[in-house]
């Protein structure tokens, strides 16, 4: 009749079977994302350009007279770029409508533009491959390094 002491013994397993795994859930729970450490999550990561300054995207176009006629877009203009961003590395990615991203005319799909901002000016122009400006959907911009 030694039934209460493996009752307990069990108990007490349970219970620090549930706690451990309480633990791994709260310790998942604290998860942090910040510009300086990159961990699981998403956030804004641009160090150099404050969250509450961001940046604005138009293009340089031409009107193909040959068909099909359409707009091409031939440069993306990224203007509002902090001068914190001086020196650091610029990478841009065209979307298409559905998010997904654009094979520039040859370059594999998911191809960034990169470079480096050069001087203050608050702007920078990319030039891109002639791309049809109703497939662009959107634009990924990161400053890094």
């Amino acid at each position: 009749m030694n039934r209460r002491p493996l009752g307990r013994r069990a108990a007490a397993l349970a219970l620090a079977v549930v706690a451990v795994a309480g633990l791994g859930l709260a310790s998942a729970a604290q998860l942090s994302v910040s510009s300086r450490v990159l961990q699981a999550g998403s956030t804004a990561v641009g160090s150099c350009q404050p969250t509450a300054t961001p940046v604005a995207v138009s293009f340089t176009t031409t009107f193909k007279t040959t068909n099909p006629r359409r707009y091409d877009a031939t440069a993306v203009k990224v203007s509002g770029v902090d001068a914190a961003c001086v020196g650091k590395t610029y990478r841009v990615q065209l979307l298409n409508t559905a998010s997904a991203p654009i094979d520039l005319n040859g370059a594999p799909a998911g191809t960034d533009l990169t470079g480096t901002v050069a001087a203050p000016g608050g702007a920078l122009t990319v030039p891109i491959p002639s791309t049809d400006a109703a497939t662009i959907g959107g634009v990924a911009v990161l400053f890094h390094g």
